[in-house]
This record gives structure tokens, C-alpha cells and sequence, in this order.
């Protein structure tokens, strides 16, 4: 308590300075993040993080088949069958590259993303290099795009050696685009039959397309796009077939080569720059703003992207040290891949969300809640779990994505704390799934997308908030002041007088949020006192017969049929690990005296409730709770209550959050019980993981089977830092934690490495009984925390 005072003292001490220093640091924050790679649905697409701007993307499809087109590649698509894709290296600030393998489509693809400070978010540019596959004899249709989706204008302007395009915007200023083609780019063979066919156009090396689009429909640029092709595609066919009396033959590389349209085009919102190529190729897209200091040349870009190279490879070895933890060459690039590939899954959205103003029906009640309505729109700056399947942001899934991040950039890490603080609401909610805007919600289907204001979702985002804190406690306190910049780059990127400032401020602040999120959890999700009992527990709200979509482990097996009498365990056990960071914060915090007294108060109440309410002694775990009839009992004869509570018991990951949250005391004999499960076998332990739900339970493996059985890496991630933090060195059971520790460790990195090299993604859950990658993929959200697991940072 000594330190936390001493903080107290010099965070307050700055107070007067902090309110104008903030405002200048964000500033400047928000200038260097505000171009980025920021359309995760895509395989490749930039955008500022600014509502209604300018976005881009890159499309393509082979041209062997002339069916290709209608599977052009745009947005990622488990359907789509990649060999491969994926950030190999991405610093989230001004650096990325990835290989994508496209073997239906017969094409390789490597694009390389640097970017170069200057007003208005600087500029940037990405290069894409590649190869057509041998078996493609045609080639490969090419071609990037930039869409304005709010106020602006642009005009395009095409010579044969590149595109260019002009444009200003109230947020961006003016700023030039050129799309540059390299001079070894060889065109599609033609076909020998229509070398002297008349009405063949003749191949160029880069074709520009101008439409005028509602600016709505700007984010369908691949829709668009194959509108025109086939539409000139007919056009280009009937040609042919009239010139060769009806012979042919069809090639895609002459069907689909589109022409350059008319000079004028200046009250035109989409452009595209298309590229017919076979073998290798290479093309340069650059963007431009109006400052001449980051300026950019086609030459510098190789440059910039080798140094940007260089510099992520050191500083992914000084944050993670792997190779001293005994890792090769190829396992610290696996890692590097998985760290990258969650920092490519960062987007930015903005858009209204489907939300409903009245409170979701309990199960088996009439739902008469009126229609949903779209929220005012708004903007969130997330990671993504899946590009392909879920390319939006998810409550539950942020607070584990942000466990690495932070170790990596923390400033960035805050960024999107901020952001998804920034949706809550005045009653502490936020919606669980954040789906902002018409391009979101093409993606999911309609009865998922309403969000309801009485469901809550586990308060991951306390992850990083807590890291925070721990990081703050470890500064010693000699040379306090200066040391503050560890707090927030273990890598030493920034100043320690801005991280002052930052924590400061961040530490109000988060306190805030976390008050108002823990009285909202409180409230909304508090269960009814069992029979007997003046005590309440907590229960999740939108329950069916087999789920529970809001814990976040949606089919784990509860009390059949579903109860309002019914409390969970996870959840009690979320609350009260809130409450803890909440005691934390307070402690920090300025004036947060009373309210940190008023939290340990019911922090202690909640730490003995958890026992009380949860603990099966006969069992000898913990369980959920529901209330049922008693049996043989009668009104007229017998006194009491007409009902009883009953443990509901399935061994697994929900019997396991006490533990998981650090709430078990490590001289508690319980936690000796909690360990043998984990270890046994029989129950919970496999090669390959912890496993989700019990082998003995009538459950396992049982319909969709999704959290009852398969491993999951953060729950998994979350037994090897509780063990690490809380049960290694202290109490009774510390020879089984370490025992159990090194082997589930050994476990888990091994597998998950051995998928990669086998299928070259990351997987969703892993199989509990041979290992193999499932569902779906990749999926670079919380399985990336692999990485902290082989650098033993928790």
C-alpha cells in the first residue's frame, strides 16, 4: 500500500498540466494510427479511422475458367479455400506484409504496407508482388480500388505507365493516388486463333474504370465491379463470335479485360485500376497527402519495408524473447505470424447497430418486445477474432486479444480499450456483439444481429485493465517518475513524460468505466435469493434449453429446463473478479479512497458467497445452482419452503472460473480438488489441452458441440496464468501446479504449432482427442495468445 500512495501522490501532482497534455497526446496518437490496414473482412483494404471516408481494397480472380469471375476474391471467405493468408509481420503502426495463395484461382499474391508520417494521418503505400501458379495458363485479372463514401471529390486520370487520381476530402485534405504497374508485368497470352480476329482490344498494362455510385453502396465495390465485367464480357463475347463465325474460342483474358472509359469522370465516387498479368508481376499503389515531407516514391518502397522488417524482428525478440526460452527459427516465425495476424485482424467500423430498447424475454415467455431500432451511428476501433467469419468486434473476445497487444504496443492496446469503452452506455452497457452498419450486417444473420440492453457478456476488457495495474505495482519505487513509460511500452518506444500523463488520466478514467460497468452487472444480472437463503447470486439473462450466449460458452450444458431461479457460477465469479480490479483501480485512482473501502467490503462478502452459494462439498467442485419442487412435499402437512436449491454439476470449464480468476486461495483445499480434475484423464486433461467439458459428462460431445469438449486456447491460456500468478509458489498444492503447469504448457504449444505447419492457420478449438485445427480459421483472436504461452508472460 506504501507504492499505491506513492503513485497516488505523483499521478496528482501533474493534475493541472494533464487536462491540456491529453488532449496533445491523443492528438498525435490519433495522427499516427490514423491509416491502416483497418478492413480486416478483406484480404487486403485500407481506410482512416474517420466515418464516411475514403476506402480500398484489392480484387481478383484466374482467368483459366470463365466461371472465375463469380468467385472473385475480395472479402475473406472460408469458402474461397486459400492455401494460405495471413499477416507474416504487422507492427500496427506503419508495417505489414502477408502471402496469400489463391489455388483455385491460381495465383500468389505478397503485398508489403508501410506507411510515412505527416499531416493528416501521412501517407502510405503497399506493394504487391506475385506469380500465376504453373497450372494457370491465362493469367490473373488484377485490380485495386478507392471509393469515397462520404463528402469529396476525386478524378481519375489513366496513361499507359500508370493511374492516377486527385482528390480531396474534409478530413484528408488533398491527396494524390497513383496505382504504377511494374514494367516486367507480361500481359495474358492471346489465344493463336485470335491473333488476327478483328475487334480484339489490344492489352494494356493498366485499365481505369470511373463509377458514380450511392455512396451507400460503396463497400459493394466487388459486386460492382463483376456488374461490369460480365455485362462487358457479353458484349465482348458476341464480338468475338461474330468475327470468327461463331468459333471463338472464349478466353478469359480477352473477355474480361476491361477499356478506359472517358476523360470525364469528375463526378465519379469509385474507381478501379485493373491488370490483366501471367508469371510475375508486381504493382505499387501510393497515397499522398498534401504534406511534401512524406512523400513517396515507388523506389523507397522496397526500402522502407526491408528496414520496417528488420526493425519488427527485434523488436519482437526483445518483447518476447523466445529465443531464449529455447524456441528455432521456425517456431519464433510461427509466433510472429500469430502476433501479426491478430494486430491484421484490427478494423475500424463505423455504422448503426441493430439495438432493442426493451429487455429480451426470458425463456419460455411471449416475446411482444417492440421492433428494434438502428442506433445513432458510431465508431469502434477492435480487434477481430476470425477475418472470414467474424470480422467484427466481440466483448468477450477483446479482453484476451488485448492480453497480447498490450505486450506488443500498449499505446496501441489503450487505443482500443478506449474505443470500446467510448460504446457504453450511461447504465454500463455494451453491446456484447458490435455489428456497425449495412457491411457488418451482411455478414451475420438477422436473428443474431439485434443486441439487447439486458444481456451482458464476460468483462474480458478488465484483462487489460488489470495488466495495467500490475504493471503499474512492479515499478519500484525509486525513480517512480521516470521508470512510468515501462507501464505502457515494455519496448521503450515513447517518452516517459507522456506515459505520465496517459496513466494519469487512463486511470481516472478506466475507474469510471469500471464502476459503471461492475453497478450494471450488478443490477441487471443479479439472481434471486435461493429458498432459505437472504443471499443472491447472479444469473445470466437470454437463455435457451441448450444456450447461454452471453457467457461467452455458449452450449457448456446448465439446469435443464432453463430457470429465473437458476445461478451461475462463471458469473458470480466474474462479478467478484470486478470487484477486485475495481478495489484495485479505486487504490490508484485520485480521491478513490472511500470507494476502494466500499469494494473491499464487498469483495469480501463476495469471496465467501462463492463458497456459500457454489461450493458442491460432496462433489467437491463448483457448481451452478437452480431451484426445484421439493420432493413429497406437502402444504397442508409440512412447514418450510416448498422449494429447494439443487447443485447443478458438469465438470469443465465453468466449475473452474474460481480458480481461473485467482479467487481460490492457494491453502484452500479446494484448489487440491480443482487440481486433480484438471489433471485427471477421465475428466478434463488430454494431450493436446484442457478440455472443455468432462469425458464422464452425459454432455460431452453431445449436439453442436461446441464448448462441450473441444480445447480453447484462452480458457486454456487462463489455467496457465492462474497457476503461474496465484498457485506456483505459494500453499500446499504447489508441486501439483508445477507439474501441471509445464506439461499443459508443453502441451498446448506443441499442438497448436503442429496445426500450423500442417494447415498454416490458427484454429478456432482443437480437438480433445487427436489435436486437429477446427472450426473456423483462421482464427487469430485469442488463439494468438500462444505467443505469451511459449514467453511465459502472463
Amino acid at each position: 500500500m506504501q507504492l499505491l500512495g506513492f503513485v497516488v501522490a505523483v499521478l496528482a501532482a501533474s493534475s493541472l498540466a494533464a487536462s491540456n497534455d491529453i488532449d496533445d497526446i491523443q492528438r498525435k496518437l490519433d495522427s499516427d494510427l490514423q491509416w491502416g490496414t483497418y478492413r480486416p473482412n478483406l484480404y487486403f483494404g485500407t481506410r482512416p479511422r474517420l466515418p464516411s471516408s475514403l476506402l480500398s481494397g484489392l480484387i481478383w480472380f484466374g482467368l483459366d475458367n470463365q466461371r472465375n469471375w463469380q468467385n472473385t476474391r475480395h472479402s475473406c471467405e472460408l469458402g474461397d479455400n486459400l492455401l494460405e493468408y495471413g499477416y507474416s509481420r504487422h507492427n500496427g503502426r506503419d508495417f505489414g506484409e502477408q502471402l496469400m495463395v489463391d489455388q483455385d484461382q491460381g495465383v500468389e499474391i505478397k503485398s508489403e504496407f508501410i506507411k510515412v508520417p505527416g499531416e493528416r494521418g501521412g501517407s502510405w503505400a503497399v506493394r504487391f508482388s506475385g506469380r500465376t501458379l504453373e497450372e494457370n495458363v491465362q493469367g490473373v485479372s488484377l485490380a485495386y480500388y478507392f471509393g469515397l463514401e462520404g463528402n469529396g471529390t476525386m478524378a481519375l486520370d489513366v496513361s499507359k505507365r500508370m493511374a492516377k487520381i486527385m482528390g480531396e476530402t474534409p478530413d484528408l485534405g488533398p491527396f494524390r493516388i497513383r496505382i504504377v504497374p511494374a514494367k516486367h508485368n507480361q500481359s495474358p497470352p492471346l489465344h493463336p486463333a485470335l491473333q488476327k480476329t478483328k475487334g480484339i482490344p489490344e492489352a494494356v498494362k493498366i485499365a481505369g474504370i470511373a463509377m458514380d455510385v450511392p455512396k451507400k453502396n460503396v463497400w459493394r465495390a466487388r459486386d460492382l465491379f463483376q456488374e461490369k465485367l460480365i455485362k462487358h464480357a457479353q458484349q465482348q463475347a458476341n464480338a468475338i463470335l461474330k468475327n470468327t463465325d461463331g468459333k471463338g474460342p472464349l478466353t478469359g483474358s480477352v473477355l474480361f479485360q476491361l477499356e478506359n472509359e472517358g476523360e470525364d469522370n469528375s463526378n465519379s465516387n469509385l474507381f478501379f485500376a485493373q491488370m490483366m498479368v501471367h508469371g510475375e508481376f508486381a504493382f505499387d499503389v501510393i497515397y499522398e497527402c498534401e504534406d511534401t515531407s512524406a512523400a513517396i516514391k515507388s523506389g523507397d518502397i522496397g526500402a522502407l519495408a526491408s528496414n520496417r522488417r528488420k526493425e519488427f524482428d527485434i523488436q519482437f525478440d526483445a518483447v518476447f524473447g523466445l529465443g531464449e526460452k529455447g524456441f528455432d527459427e521456425e517456431e519464433v516465425e510461427i509466433a510472429q505470424k500469430a502476433l501479426s495476424s491478430l494486430i491484421g485482424g484490427i478494423g475500424y467500423f463505423y455504422g448503426s447497430s441493430l439495438v432493442s430498447d426493451e429487455p429480451k424475454p426470458e425463456y419460455g415467455d411471449i416475446d411482444e418486445t417492440s421492433e428494434p431500432r438502428l442506433s445513432n451511428p458510431y465508431s469502434l476501433f477492435a480487434g477481430t477474432p476470425s477475418r472470414p467469419f467474424f470480422p467484427r468486434g466481440f466483448l468477450w473476445d477483446e479482453g484476451f486479444q488485448l492480453l497480447l497487444l498490450s505486450r506488443w504496443d500498449a499505446d496501441l492496446s489503450m487505443d482500443v480499450l478506449r474505443s470500446w469503452y467510448h460504446t457504453m452506455d450511461k447504465n454500463g452497457w455494451m453491446a456484447r456483439e458490435q455489428i456497425l452498419g449495412e457491411e457488418a450486417r451482411s455478414k451475420v444473420p438477422k436473428e443474431f444481429q439485434i443486441q439487447y440492453p439486458n444481456f451482458a457478456n464476460p468483462p474480458t476488457l478488465l484483462f487489460a485493465v488489470q495488466a495495467l495495474v500490475d504493471r503499474l505495482e512492479a515499478v519500484s519505487t525509486a525513480g517512480m517518475v521516470d521508470q512510468l513509460a515501462q507501464v505502457y511500452s515494455t519496448q521503450g518506444r515513447h517518452n516517459s513524460a507522456t506515459e505520465q500523463t496517459l496513466t494519469r488520466e487512463y486511470m481516472q478514467d478506466l475507474l469510471q468505466y469500471s464502476s459503471r460497468q461492475l453497478e450494471f452487472f450488478m443490477r441487471t444480472q443479479a439472481g434471486e435469493p435461493l429458498p432459505g437463503s437472504l443471499e443472491h447470486g447472479y444469473r445470466w439473462r437470454g437463455r435457451t434449453m441448450d444456450h447461454t450466449l452471453t457467457s461467452g460458452i455458449d452450449d457448456y450444458p446448465r439446469a435443464r429446463p432453463p430457470s429465473t431461479r437458476e445461478l451461475h457460477v462463471d458469473l458470480f465469479s466474474w462479478v467478484t473478479y470486478m470487484l477486485s480490479v475495481d478495489t484495485e483501480l479505486a487504490a490508484f485512482a485520485r480521491n478513490g479512497l472511500e470507494l476502494n473501502q466500499t469494494r473491499e467490503q464487498q469483495l469480501e462478502l463476495h469471496l465467501r458467497l462463492l463458497d456459500e452459494l457454489h461450493w458442491n462439498s460432496e462433489r467437491n467442485m463448483y457448481c451452478d445452482v437452480t431451484v426445484q419442487p421439493r420432493d413429497g412435499y406437502d402444504e397442508l402437512e409440512d412447514e418450510g419452503e416448498s422449494e429447494e436449491s439443487v447443485f447443478v454439476c458438469h465438470k469443465g470449464y465453468v466449475s473452474l472460473f474460481p480458480m481461473l480468476l485467482g479467487l481460490v486461495p492457494p491453502e484452500s483445499p479446494k484448489l487440491g480438488h480443482i487440481l486433480d480434475m484438471i489433471e485427471d484423464p477421465d475428466e478434463l486433461w488430454s494431450e493436446f489441452g484442457i478440455r472443455s467439458l468432462s469425458t464422464q459428462d452425459e454432455f460431452y460431445g453431445k449436439g453442436e458441440d461446441y464448448w462441450r469438449g473441444p480445447i480453447w486456447i484462452n480458457i486454456n491460456y487462463l489455467v496457465l496464468s492462474s497457476l503461474h500468478k496465484h498457485y506456483m509458489s505459494d500453499g500446499p498444492h504447489q508441486e501439483q501446479a508445477n507439474r501441471i503447469y509445464s506439461k499443459l504448457r508443453q502441451n498446448l504449444v506443441r499442438n497448436i504449432l503442429d496445426q500450423f505447419r500442417q494447415t498454416r492457420f490458427f484454429w478456432e478449438q482443437y480437438n480433445p482427442h487427436d489435436g486437429h485445427g477446427q472450426g473456423t480459421h483462421p482464427f487469430t483472436g485469442w488463439t494468438s495468445l500462444v505467443v505469451l504461452i511459449m514467453a511465459e508472460k502472463y
